[in-house]
């Protein structure tokens, strides 16, 4: 049988009404898809377009308190039970082990964010409480997505492009069809658009099934940050980052620092702003963090035992850590548009300054693993 050819005898045209907005902090990830589907299945809709800013501009999907779209609050939340937006860079560039696992397979200036591996999809689809099936015979397809699309259920599906996620939304004879809202935050306009693709161009699809009970809980999500963040410790990935720093900026004398090739330096400082940014993956922590408490998230895999008045002291202790992180990455968004003035102080104090950065950051993995630690020692006894 040819690929993408079924023996479907059903209807030739269908499609959803699937009015969800995808957050543009993921935008064609895993996390992000599956948060589309998951609130489309759970029916927690919001009118769109949506507006934020006191309704000046248009919702970019950031998850923020004051009014967020619920999508972007389960793409935040199951970015972060993954791990995903706990991993952080190494300086030079290589993919870490945790980064590998998870299914963000990038390097510096190539950051993916897909993470659709197995490690992920699993967690996920056990986390929110569905059955599933991974299907990658693309002689299956075509039967497989019309029948999951006329019982009113979307398609999740991983591109043999470029390995992004879509979901498919219907199916127009041998085209397939994904829409979704979209925020254009630089022209503050919200459109849904319709993509159409065909069979061929899926690698790989994912079958939702019968809702059941969740296989995984918060303290699970919590186990999976905890194992990211002792990776990076023995890894590491710090006391490399600052072997790198101290060799361009502080080991060189100020002669030795102006002959550098210009191109070197441009490189070192993309990676130093893209180390530290991190892709923002510090704001999808924080607002995880932040909807601990929230009536939104009642219901969800366990959630309402972050509630537990033992744990309120742990989430805010892990919201002052992350606030620390956020400002970082704000702050070393900048760097590419410094002005260098005075060789010798910028080569030498400058690389202190993100020698002290990076040490700090180091310092605040250890303080979050320590209190999720904690966190989890409450949830056992809790729970035994």
């Amino acid at each position: 049988m040819a690929a993408g050819k079924g023996s479907a005898k059903t209807t030739t045209k269908n499609s959803l009404e699937f009015n969800i907005q995808f957050s543009n902090l993921r935008l064609h990830s895993f996390p992000n898809c599956f948060a589309g589907v998951y609130v489309y299945l759970e029916k927690i809709f919001c009118d769109l377009p949506k507006k934020c800013g006191g309704g000046e501009k248009m919702c970019f999907g950031c998850a923020c308190l004051r009014n967020p779209d619920p999508q972007s609050v389960y793409s935040v939340i199951f970015d972060t039970m993954c791990g995903q937006s706990a991993l952080q860079w190494r300086f030079d560039g290589v993919v870490t082990e945790m980064a590998a696992l998870i299914g963000d397979n990038s390097g510096v200036g190539n950051w993916s964010c897909k993470c659709g591996t197995d490690y992920t999809v699993d967690f996920l689809f056990g986390f929110t409480g569905y059955e599933y099936r991974k299907i990658t015979d693309s002689a299956m397809y075509k039967d497989e997505i019309i029948t999951s699309v006329n019982s009113g259920k979307p398609v999740l599906a991983e591109l043999a492009s470029d390995g992004q996620f879509t979901v498919i939304t219907g199916y127009d004879e041998d085209n397939l069809i994904s829409s979704y809202y979209y925020t254009d935050q630089g022209n503050n306009t919200q459109e849904k658009r319709t993509d159409t693709l065909s069979y061929d161009a899926i690698k790989t699809i994912y079958i939702i099934g019968n809702k059941i009970t969740p296989r995984y809980t918060l303290k699970d999500g919590l186990e999976r940050i905890k194992r990211v963040f002792e990776s990076g410790i023995s890894e590491k990935i710090w006391d490399d980052g600052i072997d790198d720093i101290s060799n361009m900026f502080i080991t060189p004398t100020d002669d030795e620092f102006e002959k550098m090739n210009s191109d070197d330096l441009n490189a070192f400082r993309n990676r130093v702003t893209e180390t530290i940014t991190n892709q923002f993956n510090s704001h999808s922590f924080e607002m995880a963090i932040c909807h601990l408490r929230s009536d939104k998230t009642r219901g969800l895999c366990g959630y309402d035992k972050a509630r537990y008045p033992e744990l309120e002291d742990k989430w805010e202790q892990l919201y002052r850590c992350i606030m620390r992180l956020f400002n970082y990455a704000h702050a070393s968004g900048h760097f590419n548009g410094i002005n260098i003035s005075g060789i010798g102080s910028f080569r030498s104090g400058f690389g202190k300054m993100f020698v002290a950065a990076i040490e700090d950051i180091r310092n605040i993995h250890l303080e979050m693993l320590d209190t999720i630690n904690q966190a989890i020692e409450i949830l056992e006894e809790k729970e035994n």
